[in-house]
């Protein structure tokens, strides 16, 4: 297991507990506000890969740590495209940490693997959006235009080319393909799983209407756990169009929070 980057500490990516994060490479999707895209995509990641951080100098880290942190955050990029991510988990287990992890819930084959052999205590998936079903026609383009203005293409994780599509909101927010059906799965596994877990959602302003936020409201009723962060516009985003959008004003957030509170049993927002 290759890694790109350590935190070696964090007070908040493990609710309740002292951590670590470890960054994964790659990520099926291109999320427009992703401020990761050395992380991300795959011609910057080449000119870091000689600089990717071998697991056995993490596991050198962990050990030093041991009795300091109590657990480590699993992230990327999107760490369930790597085969080799419940192996590497494992090890993390064996030796005394909780684990963490993010992901973006488009691989529910290994996250239900993952959940049967109890390698996470955790499990963080974001939600970039609502389901796609129902949407209209109107609503789509409306999104399109946002994202990318006229003449909206998208890119096709499955063989790596442009193709021009009626795309969802969720995939014009992911900037691909979306198995909407794998989404779902990946949600109904954990909320069953006994884990303790979140959805969360990054909140642009320009993108996330009230009707955008009622059918993400609809995707994670019944959840324990629903945060919100605030989208900061600023330089690096995946999509530069994006850097010029905007998050919500403080009163804002906590109007969508307690809106939240009908739908899940637990709403923050956290930084």
């Amino acid at each position: 297991m290759k890694l790109t980057a350590i935190q070696r500490l964090t007070l908040l990516d493990y609710p309740g507990h002292i951590a670590c994060t470890v960054f994964t490479p790659g990520c099926n999707f291109r999320c427009h506000y992703c401020h990761n895209s050395e992380f991300v995509l795959p011609e910057k990641l080449e000119k870091i890969r000689r600089d990717f951080i071998p697991e056995e100098t993490f596991f050198r880290f962990l050990e030093r740590r041991k009795g300091k942190l109590e657990g480590v955050c699993v992230t990327g990029g999107e760490p369930t495209i790597h085969k080799d991510l419940p192996q590497f988990i494992e090890k993390i287990k064996a030796m005394g940490f909780l684990v963490k992890l993010d992901t973006n819930g488009s691989n529910p084959k290994m996250l239900a693997d993952i959940l049967e052999k109890k390698l996470v205590d955790y499990v963080a998936i974001d939600v970039k959006a609502g389901d796609m079903k129902h949407e209209t026609q109107n609503t789509k383009q409306r999104i399109q235009d946002l994202v990318y203005g006229s003449g909206f293409m998208i890119h096709d994780s499955s063989d790596e080319q442009i193709k021009e599509v009626t795309s969802s909101s969720y995939e014009s927010f992911c900037g691909t393909s979306v198995d909407m059906d794998a989404i779902k799965k990946s949600r109904d596994l954990i909320m069953d799983s006994g884990v303790d877990y979140e959805f969360r959602t990054t909140l642009v302003k320009e993108f996330h209407t009230d009707e955008e936020y009622s059918k993400i409201l609809d995707f994670v009723k019944g959840a324990k756990r629903y945060s919100l962060q605030n989208f900061r516009g600023s330089a690096g985003c995946l999509n530069t169009k994006w850097e010029t959008y905007s998050g919500f004003s403080k009163d804002e957030l906590d109007n969508r929070r307690k809106r939240a509170e009908k739908f899940v049993k637990y709403s923050e927002v956290i930084s």
